[in-house]
């Protein structure tokens, strides 16, 4: 049988290492776009910074909700997890968090078609936003999703 601590610590690494991946993946995807857009106009560089930092978020959430599983079931006072923590029901509610890390590859995608769109036509960086912040919803979702499942199970 596998320890308590083993799928807890395995819930926290995921949740902070797959979306920290995956958003390095779509910062670098889309800064390479915005980067070349610098090159060519530098005073939309600031402006394409933006799209540059929505990908990134992921990362972020995934730190988040590995930190609340460290926290929340006493990993980070010791070896051992709290009493009444069952560890794969952690893992379980981990894996909205782990999974909305890869959602910032398409919006790494859908960054950089918005900034290719803006440094050829300004007027449609408000719209790019939109398109940008939709992919984001769905992370956030996830991250909401795993805070949820650890309160229901009693990890928070």
């Amino acid at each position: 049988m596998v320890a308590e601590g083993v799928w807890v610590v395995l819930a926290a690494s995921l949740a902070i290492a797959v979306p920290g991946v995956m958003a390095g993946l779509g910062v670098g995807m889309t800064g390479v776009t915005c980067a070349a857009i610098a090159g060519e106009d530098p005073k939309k560089a600031y402006r394409v910074f933006v799209y540059e930092v929505m990908p990134g978020t992921q990362g972020f959430y995934g730190f988040v909700a590995g930190f609340l599983i460290i926290l929340g079931t006493g990993l980070s006072a010791g070896a051992a997890v709290k009493s009444g923590v069952v560890g794969l029901a952690v893992l379980c509610a981990a894996i909205p968090a782990i999974l909305q890390g890869f959602t910032s590859y398409p919006q790494g995608m859908v960054a950089s078609a918005s900034a290719t769109s803006f440094a050829k036509r300004p007027e449609v960086f408000a719209a790019g936003m939109m398109y940008v912040v939709m992919v984001e919803i769905y992370a956030i979702l996830g991250l909401l999703a795993t805070i949820l499942l650890l309160t229901f199970i009693g990890a928070l």
